[in-house]
């Protein structure tokens, strides 16, 4: 991942943000957006998203008892959504393997408002659809 901030379009920009680093230990890269009150790179905002997406979402967990506060998880899906909508527009030069994350992670994260505006709706077994999303988001991730 290279470094994006000179390809920044117009649009509203946090300016601490734009002259700081990414948060993340060893990452010398220049921060792209924040999530969590954390500036984060690119690639290190993609990683954070997909973990705490994968952590809230239901569908994954093994025992229902471990749900977190519905009114954090919407909170995170939406700053999340909006952060990766941002990037979309703000950024000129994403590579299509960048862009794809980012509908990756809108998808992901609308599915989650949706299931979380109906809890009982969740299926207990997963379709097609749904397995093979999941292995296209876990090599999207690897790569």
């Amino acid at each position: 991942m290279g470094e994006h901030s000179e390809s920044r379009g117009g649009g509203p920009v946090d300016r601490k943000l734009a002259e700081g680093n990414c948060s993340e230990r060893a990452c010398h890269s220049a921060a792209a957006t924040s999530l969590d009150q954390h500036a984060f790179c690119l690639n290190h905002f993609f990683l954070r998203c997909y973990a705490r997406l994968e952590a809230v979402d239901p569908r994954g967990q093994k025992s229902r008892e471990d749900r977190v506060d519905l009114a954090s998880m919407r909170a995170f899906i939406e700053e999340c959504s909006q952060k990766a909508l941002e990037v979309s527009l703000h950024y000129k030069n994403l590579s299509n393997l960048e862009r794809a994350r980012l509908l990756d992670i809108l998808l992901w994260a609308s599915e989650l408002f949706l299931i979380l505006r109906a809890p009982r709706v969740i299926p207990e077994e997963p379709s097609v659809f749904s397995e093979v999303h999941d292995a296209k988001r876990a090599a999207r991730r690897r790569s």
